[in-house]
């Protein structure tokens, strides 16, 4: 008995809320905003249905909505120095915008199917989304395998993306392309005692082709705008490993997870990440999950605070670049009363990430806030669930 419940709280740290057997509807609501002023609101939906003993299938869909991302100059906040130009309807330089209306939007859906039986088990799903100047499909398998008693197991999974960017307007000319991504993980994890757990996982990925980054261009020394350029190929690979202590508090059970993730990629970016994790039941339903995550981040290879102009790869995009990130969450989800039935939800969920970055305001890199401040952003969630 003691092994389950620690089962059932090792999947809550990990996938971060619980998981009950039976037909379900998921429903999420969620909002983004960052120090650039970009706003992104989501609703999210899955469906998860029985059609055997061992076997499920699953539908997810997702609508995005986003501001802010493409400014055009001259309009209130388009910019860390003001009003740059008394024109509104040119185009920004930096964020190409060339679309009617201030909303972007972005829809996508995945549909998989899961089998499990006896500690195996095998899934499989296809992922598509599509804006205005963007696609990605991406297809996925992964399964497990618990031995020893239950106690071990050995996850494997594949994932395949095929993406591919067409800019428009006055940038048509200068981005787009397709871009293939592979990646395979395999994994073991095992039960040392009835509450510590400890796990091991590496993935590998290789990227070919090259999406095109027209909105971003890059800065030159005489203040002139080049392309962003990226060598076409990239191999990357990651470790992680996790350990998870459970304990209790009187009656209720809790778990503190330590992970620690390393990366390296051909292009020599490199990062360490450390994740603590503390989740806590105060009853059988209702249960609170905090975590914090340190991240640090040495940049490729190529990038430069300056560029001349005539480099061979050269970007301002500062996902290359070097950082360090510090994120706080906290979590709760429980159950309304048993008497809620028929069409009312049966669970709910709210959450909420806060992230700092010591990446300080730099039109340079499009980091659009005082030199002075460091870059934030937050991510709000409420969702609900009912069995169906």
């Amino acid at each position: 008995m003691l092994r389950k419940a620690f089962a059932f709280s090792t999947l809550l740290v990990l996938t971060g809320h619980a998981q009950d057997e039976g037909d379900r509807l998921d429903t999420k609501f969620e909002v983004f905003r960052d120090r650039n002023d970009v706003t992104a609101v989501s609703p999210i939906f899955l469906l998860t249905k029985g059609i055997g003993g061992n076997t499920t299938v699953d539908w997810e869909g997702q609508v995005d909505v986003v501001t802010g991302a493409s400014r055009e100059l001259g309009t209130q906040g388009s910019g860390q120095y003001g009003k740059l130009t008394t024109a509104s309807n040119i185009l920004d330089g930096v964020s190409g915008a060339s679309q009617a209306g201030p909303w972007e939007p972005r829809v996508g859906s995945r549909v998989g199917l899961g089998w499990d039986d006896k500690g195996r088990a095998f899934s499989g799903s296809f992922y598509a989304s599509r804006e205005r100047d963007y696609q990605s499909l991406s297809p996925a398998v992964g399964g497990s395998w618990d031995f020893g008693e239950r106690n071990t197991t050995v996850s494997w999974g594949g994932s395949w993306f095929f993406d591919k960017e067409f800019p428009y307007g006055a940038w048509a000319l200068l981005g787009g392309g397709d871009k293939r991504v592979q990646s395979y993980n395999l994994g073991l994890s095992q039960i040392l005692t009835p509450l510590l757990l400890v796990g091991i996982n590496g993935t590998f990925t290789r990227t070919t082709g090259y999406i095109g980054h027209p909105y971003n261009p890059v800065t030159t020394l005489d203040s002139g705008l080049v392309a962003e350029n990226l060598p076409r190929k990239k191999d990357a690979a990651d470790l992680d490993g996790q350990i998870l202590q459970g304990f209790h508090i009187g009656p209720n059970l809790g778990s503190i997870g330590v992970e620690y993730r390393g990366y390296e990629d051909s292009w020599d970016l490199k990062s360490h990440t450390v994740t603590i994790k503390w989740s806590q039941h105060l009853s059988d339903a209702t249960i609170l999950r905090f975590q914090g995550r340190w991240y640090r981040q040495w940049g490729a290879a190529f990038v430069q605070s300056q560029y001349l102009g005539d480099e061979t790869y050269r970007t301002a995009d500062i996902r290359y670049y070097p950082f360090t990130s510090y994120l706080l969450g906290a979590k709760a989800v429980s159950e309304f009363p048993d008497s809620w039935a028929g069409w009312l939800p049966r669970r709910w969920d709210i959450s909420y990430d806060h992230l700092w970055r010591n990446t300080q305001g730099n039109i340079l890199l499009y980091q659009l806030y005082p030199t002075s401040a460091w870059y934030m952003q937050g991510t709000a969630r409420v969702g609900l669930s009912w069995d169906i």
